[in-house]
């Protein structure tokens, strides 16, 4: 079992404006509405791969509600805990013509205390059959920056392999915690080191300080210029595969989804970074968030170039 945490989550809309303007009146016949947050995201790639996944996190108002029972049916278990106000909205803006995405994002609920020890009772429970637990996104109102961290330590206690895919103050403290793998874009790697990296050699000078800490893998996704993929032993480039792109948001999600299961059903490195790789790749054929295509995920496998350097 792969559990994802999804302590913001949120409906994700899309609305597809072309030379979308601010200030501007917008008349928007199609929009294209899912359920989303990062650990959402995640789970969705999984049950799309015939994965078995669970969904924590929290749920309030009507929007919480419309939220579970799209993971319900698409199959996922759930264990959203009810909270006082409003599951948040995202809004997407994408223009085509100028190839701009710009995103609208609510801050959602406040997690109070009574709240948290309900979700911590039910996450101690879900640990003894979970392989992989995946700690992703921003973190609610009420909940400190050192919420992953002590997540990632009591999964670690427990056996469990842990993946952080976070950034800013949450992402720093949660490498504290020695999660088994991170997986900043190189943005979040920029801004955890304040600095920029002007080679992949940077970046994996960069990934083996992070080691030094106690993770024992870092996936860095470079966005048009493929991944890297650095642990203790071994660095793996994957170049970026020529697909039809229409909207990259979510890529990094289903990568995080790949490798998860990958993890789970213990494979390969190398191949566990090839699933990640290809479900992110596949992503980004689809208008819809966190949503790739099984069959075409197993051929973008066969496509990827993964070489050690």
């Amino acid at each position: 079992m792969i559990t994802a945490l999804s302590l913001s989550p949120a409906v994700d809309r899309i609305y597809m404006i072309d030379n979308f303007t601010p200030g501007s009146l917008y008349r928007v016949g199609n929009c294209i509405q899912s359920a989303g947050g990062k650990g959402i995201n995640v789970s969705r790639v999984l049950k799309i791969l015939e994965a078995p996944v669970r969904v924590l996190g929290f749920k309030a108002g009507s929007t919480g509600q419309w939220l579970e029972k799209s993971l319900e049916d698409l199959g996922a278990e759930t264990g959203f805990i009810p909270v006082e106000g409003q599951s948040r909205t995202n809004n997407n803006i994408i223009d085509k013509i100028n190839g701009l995405e710009t995103e609208i994002l609510e801050e959602g609920p406040t997690i109070d205390n009574e709240a948290w020890e309900v979700f911590l009772q039910k996450f101690r429970l879900c640990l003894r059959d979970t392989k992989v637990l995946v700690c992703s996104g921003g973190l609610p109102r009420g909940l400190g920056a050192d919420t992953y961290a002590g997540l990632i330590r009591e999964a670690g206690k427990a056996g469990v392999k842990t993946m952080l895919d976070s950034s800013g103050e949450v992402l720093k403290q949660g490498v504290e915690a020695g999660p088994y793998l991170i997986k900043p874009n190189l943005k979040e790697l920029s801004t955890y080191f304040n600095r920029q990296f002007g080679s992949d050699g940077q970046i994996v000078e960069a990934c083996r300080e992070i080691i030094k800490k106690g993770v024992s893998i870092v996936v860095t996704s470079l966005g048009e210029k493929g991944a890297l993929l650095v642990s203790e032993d071994k660095v793996l480039k994957a170049r970026p595969l020529e697909v039809k792109a229409l909207n990259t948001i979510g890529s990094g999600d289903s990568m995080v989804a790949g490798i998860s299961k990958g993890l789970a059903e213990e494979l390969p490195l190398e191949e566990c970074f090839r699933l990640g790789c290809a479900c992110a790749a596949s992503n980004t054929e689809f208008i819809e968030i966190g949503v790739i295509n099984k069959s075409r995920v197993e051929q973008l496998k066969q496509d990827i170039a993964i070489y050690e350097i």
